[in-house]
């Protein structure tokens, strides 16, 4: 048990699966944990999928499409990110220009 934030957390420990390997982790909360649960079965499944798509590869090539396809899909959804942003902040311009005018 861990003290954070003036509030106590507990640290539970859980095993998950990625490409055939185990690994034991410790997760903070039980969101954290879905979040590791959630994760690694996408990323099995991407290894599943590049496997039977590519199988004379081998699991670091396998590995590599995986970490490539993943920092796309990060980049992507930052963008977005920045894009959702950018535009918030012209709507509000827009509103504090148009209650001016009011």
């Amino acid at each position: 048990m861990h003290i954070t934030d003036g509030g106590m957390t507990m640290e539970q420990k859980i095993r998950i699966r990625i490409a055939s390997r185990e690994y034991d982790l410790k997760s903070n909360s039980p969101e954290q944990e879905e979040m590791i649960r959630k994760s690694a079965l996408i990323l099995n499944r991407m290894i599943d999928t590049y496997q039977s798509k590519y199988p004379r590869k081998d699991m670091i090539d396998i590995l590599s499409f995986v970490a490539l396809n993943q920092g796309i899909s990060q980049i992507s959804l930052i963008q977005k990110m920045e894009d959702m942003e950018r535009e918030s902040r012209e709507l509000q311009a827009g509103i504090e220009s148009y209650l001016e005018n009011i």
